[in-house]
């Protein structure tokens, strides 16, 4: 059985909770209790993370005045709110009930500490994944939270503790690239560099040949990182220029001719005859990504597929003959599990063990939709396997505003 494209991630059990909000008086009367509380005002003052107080409703009654909270305080009234409202992740009006209600939210670590400390009376710590604001422009957030029950005039009310640990994930992923894909690399180049000095004939060519792919590949590892973080510090800049679809996959055939061996990388020659108006080096990037997953989730023996083709746009649908957008896609057999796949484009999230992962399809989506104005994807099931997929439009359908 071919693996998944994202293995299987653990999904703590929710105990079954209520998405009953209390209003009014009843919400009134926490907040006072709460407030008049001197455990909870010397919490408040005395902790330097994120503090949230929850009613049984899961809903902010106090919150302290953290570097991580101040500014969701400055642009709204937490009082009421539950924690993916206060933080505006777009997850949270899903449904009409807000945060928590909807599939999606089992998966998300505040929901999780939150409702099993309340349902066991114990401390619960998780991660959770976030992002504030909506799309490719929203604030991607990773927190350790940490929930324990605390009884306040008889009254159980939950205290949560938010901590910033966006740094330590992005140590591990560097940690990740610089000492495993480019020591690997390094220590491939190494192989092949000695039987450069002890080869001749035919031998020495094909050494030539690997060492200067090598340190080509090797260049792109470090080059990926920085385009990554100067793409989240908005220091990047695309320079697009005229590009065909066919040299953007025989880019791609070439890199992976020596990488793609214990399984077959399929490239269909059979391209668009179109031009794009792109950065072929962050198109190219964004490809790769997709290609190396695909890769990794494929079994020995299996076949990964990459194609492009041609789209109708969305605003173009009264125009069947009409074609707007440059589609690429990259196909493997595995199906990504349903209680995986919302999660697939936050930074940072993985299910590999081990630590550091969790840059490549959230790197697809930065670069992809923010950089290259495109749409990035994917479509999965265990009938057709998974497809990613980035769409770009054509420089008419730009101008025409599609």
């Amino acid at each position: 059985m071919a693996k998944s494209s994202i293995e299987n991630a653990s999904v703590t059990p929710i105990p079954v909770v209520s998405h009953e909000r209390a209003t009014g008086a009843a919400l009134e009367a926490d907040v006072r209790t709460v407030s008049q509380s001197p455990i909870v005002s010397a919490l408040l003052e005395a902790v330097d993370a994120g503090l949230l107080v929850l009613n049984r409703e899961r809903q902010i009654l106090a919150t302290n005045r953290a570097p991580l909270l101040e500014s969701l305080r400055h642009e709204r009234r937490a009082i009421g709110l539950r924690p993916g409202e206060f933080f505006v992740c777009p997850r949270a009006a899903e449904q009409a009930q807000g945060c928590g209600a909807g599939e999606h939210c089992l998966a998300c670590g505040t929901f999780q500490a939150v409702t099993q400390s309340q349902a066991d009376r114990v401390t619960v710590e998780q991660e959770c994944l976030l992002t504030s604001g909506d799309g490719v422009n929203g604030t991607p957030r990773e927190l350790n939270v940490r929930a324990t029950q605390v009884d306040i005039d008889g009254k159980d009310y939950t205290v949560v503790s938010l901590r910033d640990i966006s740094h330590e994930k992005r140590r591990q992923a560097l940690e990740r690239v610089f000492f495993h894909d480019i020591l690997n690399t390094l220590s491939a180049l190494a192989n092949w560099t000695h039987l450069l000095n002890h080869s001749s004939g035919e031998r020495l060519d094909r050494a030539r040949e690997r060492v200067s792919r090598l340190v080509g590949q090797l260049e792109r590892e470090i080059q990926l990182q920085r385009t990554l973080l100067d793409a989240e510090q908005g220091t990047l800049r695309a320079e697009r220029i005229p590009v065909t679809p066919a040299a953007v996959l025989a880019d791609l055939r070439g890199m992976f001719a020596e990488t793609a061996q214990q399984c077959t990388l399929s490239v269909e020659d059979h391209c668009p005859d179109a031009e794009l108006e792109t950065d072929p080096v962050l198109l190219g990037r964004v490809l790769t990504n997709m290609v190396k997953n695909a890769l990794e989730a494929t079994p020995d023996g299996g076949q990964v597929r990459l194609w492009c083709e041609w789209e109708t746009g969305a605003q173009a649908s009264d125009q069947p003959d009409r074609h707007d957008v440059i589609a690429f896609h990259v196909h493997n057999p595995g199906e990504i599990p349903p209680e995986v796949a919302p999660r697939i484009f936050q930074r940072s999230f993985t299910t590999k063990t081990g630590t550091g992962h969790g840059l490549g399809t959230y790197g697809m989506r930065l670069l992809g939709e923010r950089y290259l104005g495109g749409k990035v994807s994917f479509v999965t099931s265990a009938a057709a396997g998974t497809v990613f997929s980035i769409r770009l439009p054509l420089p008419a359908a730009v101008g025409a505003g599609i």
